[in-house]
């Protein structure tokens, strides 16, 4: 009997150690668990408020934006260069990290929405200029004209409303149906340059080339003084240094220039030398007039859609805070509102937390 209560009181206390041992492990996995999601919420207010923080000197980046393109319109200059101060790269550091800031000239790219606008007969300056811009894009193996027509009727009947293909390379719903993709042409304006990609013909290098080459904003005009501007501090730099680097930009988007009757790009001597002319007045033309002057008179130059001033500009700001990086593009119009007033409207605005590419570069700033 003695032998039977020592062997109960035995059992007892190993029950009992053993639901000790499980209520310690529940309390461990619960303190576990609490902490966990402790500190998980911890971290997520933390980058609730960096981001928050970060946003905030990114918009703090868009005023100064409106205010250096407000003044330069109330200095009453006629023309737009992209060696003025509105093109300056701002770089700040803070405590909480280093702001970056730049401002593009959109209109020193060719607008891809220019392109709905066809003309009476035949095409219209616009539609000539992107043919011979795809014809000089920096790839292994730029389209001929040949070739440069058919891409280019891809984008028109990807633009315009009706279902008629165009010939050579034109593509209509039918012409992407027999290719097996899920959506048809746009028929409307583009919202992206990435649209391109949907576009029969237009591969990735393609797309990649030409991406910092058009835009979907602008008044109709490209910008001469603006257009391949990467020339301007290629030559300020260099003429610094005393000598000229072996790998100075080309003149892409001023090669987009001829005669209406030429689907050809301009030669890349007769674009340099446009482009020096344009360095020795100082960078900035004031008018068109340098075209009606020998010996540029000779050439029968289709001028339509282009100027030397701006209204739309694509403003990138980046913040880099720890580990985290925040990017702002808004796209800003300046103009003058019914009154004659200057004023800076907001077009677009979008936040990003990784490069974009082309689409993100700041230009190098000038020192």
């Amino acid at each position: 009997m003695l032998s039977n209560c020592r062997k109960c009181r035995a059992s007892q206390r190993g029950a009992t150690l053993v639901m000790a041992l499980l209520v310690v492990l529940v309390v461990v996995a619960l303190a576990t668990r609490v902490s966990r999601d402790y500190f998980v919420l911890q971290r997520t207010l933390e980058n609730q408020s960096e981001l928050t923080q970060a946003r905030a000197y990114l918009r703090g980046a868009e005023s100064v934006a409106e205010q250096a393109l407000m003044l330069d319109l109330q200095g009453g200059s006629v023309a737009d260069s992209a060696l003025e101060s509105w093109s300056q790269t701002l770089q700040l550091p803070l405590p909480e990290g280093v702001l970056t800031a730049c401002l593009l000239d959109l209109q020193s790219r060719l607008n891809l929405n220019d392109l709905a606008t066809a003309a009476s007969e035949g095409l219209s300056p616009a539609q000539k200029r992107f043919i011979r811009l795809l014809q000089v894009v920096p790839i292994d193996e730029p389209p001929d004209q040949t070739a440069a027509i058919a891409l280019a009727n891809a984008v028109f009947d990807w633009l315009d409303a009706d279902n008629q293909a165009r010939y050579p390379g034109g593509a209509e719903e039918l012409a992407y149906l027999q290719a097996g993709r899920n959506y048809r042409p746009a028929n409307q304006h583009f919202a992206s340059v990435a649209e391109l990609q949907l576009i029969q013909g237009f591969d990735a290098p393609l797309v990649t080339a030409l991406t910092p080459l058009v835009s979907v904003w602008g008044n109709g005009n490209l910008n001469l003084n603006t257009a391949d501007s990467a020339l301007l501090w290629s030559a300020r730099s260099s003429s610094r240094e005393g000598s000229f680097a072996d790998d100075k930009p080309q003149p892409l988007l001023l090669r987009t220039l001829n005669n209406a009757d030429s689907l050809l790009p301009l030669a890349p001597t007769a674009a340099e030398q446009l482009a020096g002319a344009r360095s020795a007045a100082g960078g900035v033309l004031e008018s068109l007039q340098l075209f009606s002057e020998q010996p540029w008179a000779q050439q029968q130059w289709d001028l339509a859609g282009v100027g030397v001033s701006s209204e739309f500009f694509q403003m990138t700001a980046d913040m880099q805070t720890g580990s985290h990086h925040q990017r702002l593009l808004t796209v800003l119009q300046r103009t003058r509102d019914a009154a004659g007033r200057p004023v800076v409207v907001i077009r677009s605005r979008t936040y990003v937390a990784a490069a974009l590419a082309e689409e993100m570069a700041c230009a190098a700033p000038l020192r």
